[in-house]
């Protein structure tokens, strides 16, 4: 069969440095070990031929260069059917998925999950200190030790009541911020949400409202799946 034509390449090269750096990206994780950070960074093919091709990536001050070995050989007229099977098996091992999520899709329960858990967070952090310790007595003994630790009067209710008020607003938004970092964020990749004001929503959402959140993405990145598999 006919070698890739130096024409040929040529115009490869142009196409999918201009239209599908994305794709690149994913050539260079999947075949090329990348990591995400650098494979994604400028990806552009710099030699393409019947043997293989060259793919430069990374930071300017610090390109590096990945080359693909065509097995079998590239030949002519093969490219577009090749380098979209190549384009769909990497996104299938990285676990992409062909749907998007573009909006804000939150179930009810992340709504007034999110409303609730604000609100009480709200009450919890205004409530005069002595107020807290008088509604829950057990914990203002059980953090005694804790507030003579710090060097104050574990007998003092206001004491006793701001350890509390510290305690369950940091362990409420410490686990929602390793949700988000643990949870949310894979989503964003799974189902290609690239909009950084629209990540930026997800995270606040998550942040004060917890798993319902991004739970509310998983579910809406799955009913986009089941929209294009009925195509």
């Amino acid at each position: 069969m006919a070698q890739v034509t130096d024409a040929e390449a040529q115009r490869i090269i142009s196409h999918m440095n201009q239209d599908h750096a994305k794709s690149l990206g994913h050539y260079l994780e999947y075949y090329g070990r990348v990591p995400p950070s650098l494979a994604y960074a400028h990806p552009e093919i710099v030699s393409f031929s019947t043997p293989s091709m060259r793919i430069r990536y990374g930071p300017k001050a610090a390109r590096k260069e990945f080359t693909y070995e065509f097995s079998p050989p590239m030949h002519a007229g093969e490219a577009r059917k090749r380098l979209e099977e190549m384009h769909a098996q990497a996104k299938v091992k990285l676990g992409i998925s062909d749907a998007v999520v573009s909006g804000l899709p939150l179930s009810v329960p992340a709504i007034v999950g999110t409303l609730g858990l604000t609100y009480l967070a709200f009450l919890l952090a205004t409530a005069r200190p002595e107020r807290v310790a008088s509604w829950v007595p057990w914990q203002a003994r059980a953090f005694a030790p804790l507030v003579k630790l710090a060097g104050l009067d574990p007998d003092a209710p206001a004491n006793a009541g701001r350890a509390i008020q510290a305690f369950w607003l940091g362990t409420l938004y410490l686990s929602h911020l390793v949700e988000v970092f643990a949870c949310l964020e894979p989503y964003f990749r799974q189902y290609n949400v690239e909009s950084a004001p629209l990540r930026f929503a997800w995270r606040v959402l998550t942040f004060f409202g917890g798993f319902p959140v991004w739970q509310s993405l998983r579910d809406a990145g799955k009913r986009e799946e089941k929209k294009l598999k009925s195509l």
